[in-house]
């Protein structure tokens, strides 16, 4: 029980360092007036991530109050098919990142082509947001495989 809260207490701390650094960036970037859709849409990707950590903290920690492990059984069993069906799913979104690399870069960004940075925040936007709808999927579905 002691080491759920530790793991809990550690995730909450990186789930703050990680929006304390992009809040501490997007002043940065403010500051000197170089806003942009590009900027903008770095500064979502990781607030995304970060609201589904704390969706995902706040659930176990009830868990954790209630006298419950945060993994169970059950928990590391939605875990696991959630991950699967994501990571299928990630490879048909780089697979459409690199198709429509000019659309992307032309609707979003306003550019020609994507640079290293946008193509890989968008893969984990993307990962990120693929393994959260199963993981949601997987904990709602009543019985598991």
């Amino acid at each position: 029980m002691k080491k759920d809260k530790v793991r809990l207490i550690i995730m909450t701390i990186l789930s703050i360092t990680v929006l304390s650094t992009v809040a501490l960036y997007a002043f940065e970037v403010i500051a000197k007036k170089e806003t942009s859709r590009g900027t903008i849409i770095s500064f979502l990707i990781p607030v995304i991530v970060v609201l589904f950590m704390l969706f995902f903290i706040k659930r176990r920690y009830k868990d954790v109050k209630e006298g419950m492990p945060i993994e169970d059984e059950r928990s590391k069993k939605v875990t696991i098919q959630a991950s699967a069906a994501s990571f299928q799913f990630s490879l048909y979104w780089l697979l459409a990142i690199s198709w429509f690399e000019p659309f992307f870069a032309k609707v979003l960004f306003g550019a020609e082509k994507l640079d290293a940075s946008q193509t890989v925040g968008g893969a984990i936007a993307g990962m990120a947001i693929f393994f959260f709808i199963f993981w949601l999927y997987y904990d709602k579905k009543g019985k598991l495989i």
